[in-house]
C-alpha cells in the first residue's frame, strides 16, 4: 500500500494536478485518510512481536491486527475500482508521448525498486493473480535502464 501511495504521489499526482488540481486535492486527502489505518496496522504488528505468543493477549493483538487488515483490504479494493473507473480517464486524457510514457514508467520501477526487499517483492507476486502477476513483471521489464530490472527480477530466484 505504501508503495501504491508513494506512486501515486510522486508521479501521478502532478499528471492529475495538470488536467485537474481538484483531483489531486481530492486524492490527497483520500491517502490523508488511510493514514491512520495503516499506521494502527503498523501498531499492531509492533505489539504482536513482543506479546508471549501463548498469552491471551496475544490473540487478543492476533485478532485486532486481523480486523485492521481486513477493513484495509476492503478499503482499498474500493479505492482500486475507484481509481480506474474515475482517475485513469485523466492519464489517458493527458495523452503522454512515447518518451514521457517511457520515463513515468522508469519512475515507477524506481520506487519500485527502492520499496522492494526481497521477501516483500515475493510476498507481492504470491498475493497476485497469476495474469496480474505477469502484467506487473511485464511491466518491470520494459524499464529502459535494464540492470534494474534484471536486479528486480534476479529477486523472484
Amino acid at each position: 500500500m505504501l508503495e501504491h501511495a508513494q506512486m501515486e504521489e510522486r508521479l501521478l499526482f502532478p499528471i492529475f494536478n495538470f488536467a485537474d488540481p481538484r483531483i489531486c486535492k481530492a486524492a490527497n486527502e483520500e491517502h490523508a485518510r488511510d493514514l491512520p489505518i495503516m499506521n494502527g496496522i503498523k501498531e499492531d504488528i509492533k505489539s504482536i512481536e513482543v506479546i508471549d505468543n501463548g498469552s491471551p493477549a496475544y490473540q487478543e493483538a492476533l485478532s485486532n491486527f486481523s480486523k485492521r487488515l481486513k477493513s484495509l483490504q476492503e478499503r482499498y479494493r474500493q479505492h482500486f475500482l475507484e481509481e480506474e473507473r474515475e482517475l485513469l480517464p485523466y492519464m489517458e486524457a493527458v495523452e503522454l508521448n512515447k518518451e514521457q510514457q517511457q520515463r513515468l514508467l522508469d519512475e515507477c520501477v524506481d520506487v519500485m525498486q527502492e520499496s522492494h526487499s526481497h521477501n516483500l517483492f515475493i510476498f507481492l507476486l504470491q498475493g497476485l493473480l497469476p495474469h496480474e502477476a505477469m502484467h506487473y513483471l511485464d511491466l518491470i521489464s520494459m524499464c529502459s535502464n535494464k540492470e534494474r530490472t534484471a536486479s528486480m527480477l534476479q529477486m523472484i530466484n
